[in-house]
């Protein structure tokens, strides 16, 4: 059976956050760098961060790289789907609620967004200083 995610197109125009640093990710068209999936993501890459996101698995991490590529979810991160297509919701870039996050479909051309909890409570930051 086909799982949600890898029989619809990812939006090449959003801007995630990363789950770990709040960093904006960029669109790779390629997928995994090792050529072993060739399904469009987007990573991080902010100073030597390997977390990714796409339809089908959320939020991961790399591993093993890059002799032997991994994928690994983020742990708490990958919690919201999308009603209308069952893939995982990334973090919007562009926060309006100053009361939540808001969550939205990566699927090209889908609208559902959802706003949840405390702004930000969600990233596994280090404490300002």
């Amino acid at each position: 059976m086909t799982q949600p995610g890898y029989s619809y197109a990812l939006n090449a125009k959003l801007e995630p956050l990363c789950s770990r640093d709040n960093q904006i990710m960029r669109y790779a068209a390629s997928g995994l760098p090792s050529g072993t999936d060739n399904r469009p993501a987007y990573y991080c890459g902010h100073e030597g961060c390997n977390v990714r996101y796409d339809l089908a698995n959320g939020y991961f991490t790399l591993i093993g790289m890059p002799e032997e590529i991994n994928p690994v979810a983020e742990p708490g991160v990958n919690t919201l789907v999308c009603e209308r297509h069952e893939t995982w919701l990334y973090r919007r870039r562009d926060q309006t609620k100053e009361w939540g996050d808001e969550w939205c479909c990566g699927v090209a051309g889908c609208d559902f967004c959802i706003v949840t909890g405390t702004k930000e409570s969600w990233v596994r930051t280090q404490p300002r200083t």
